[in-house]
């Protein structure tokens, strides 16, 4: 099923057995909230589609404040932001339905793990989830992107050439963009050659698989 239905189902399923109407209205708000994260994730990463061939030397904007380097850094930043804040908005649906009693302003999706009882099969969802790679790297670029500095890219521009005297356009330019193994390094490495648009698109489908998960669980 497609993640904004299930959000929906799981919305519509709680709220009707929700007595209280304060606490359903703020699982309206959340599950809302949960859905525009996700939006938010994939619009950033249509953005680094788009701008993936562009250099700044072929752009056609003048304006070096927001060349192609700078405004594929911001929705590198934005993607890995918005993705792993959907984990924790959906925290928030849950610390609101399991009367946990969380601060919403500190709710966070480790904070909630360590709330939820053990007996709860959220808890072990959520322990999974931790342990996963994709949730590790995910973590990481985010905390990388929010906290301390841009995540290390590294672009690499390759000109095929073309056997001259046919009928062909000239000369193309291709662009490779990986994105570093740790970005918390202070020698980054690229060892792992992790493609930006293949590793963002694999996270995401794969954040998109887990919220699944938990909206069937709570």
């Amino acid at each position: 099923m497609d993640p904004y239905e299930k959000i929906d189902e799981m919305c519509n399923r709680l709220i009707e057995s929700e007595s209280s109407q304060r606490i359903s209205a703020r699982i309206k708000l959340y599950s809302s909230g949960v859905k525009a994260k996700l939006r938010n994730a994939e619009y950033a990463l249509s953005q680094i589609i788009d701008l993936y061939n562009e250099s700044d030397s072929t752009s056609s904007s003048d304006d070096q404040d927001f060349s192609v380097t700078n405004k594929l850094f911001f929705y590198v930043d934005s993607f890995f932001a918005f993705l792993y804040s959907t984990f924790d908005v959906m925290s928030q649906v849950i610390n609101q339905k399991k009367r946990i009693g969380e601060d919403e302003r500190k709710v966070s999706f480790k904070g909630i793990k360590g709330k939820l009882d053990q007996s709860n099969q959220l808890k072990n969802l959520f322990e999974r989830i931790s342990n996963k790679r994709y949730f590790r790297n995910l973590e990481k670029y985010r905390n990388c992107s929010t906290h301390r500095r841009q995540i290390y890219i590294q672009s690499i521009t390759v000109i095929i050439s073309e056997t001259p005297d046919y009928n062909v356009t000239g000369d193309i330019t291709k662009v490779r963009r990986i994105i570093c193994d740790d970005p918390f390094s202070l020698n980054p490495t690229i060892d792992q050659d992790r493609e930006l648009i293949k590793c963002c698109t694999n996270i995401l489908n794969k954040v998109k698989s887990e919220i699944i998960n938990i909206s069937d669980n709570i």
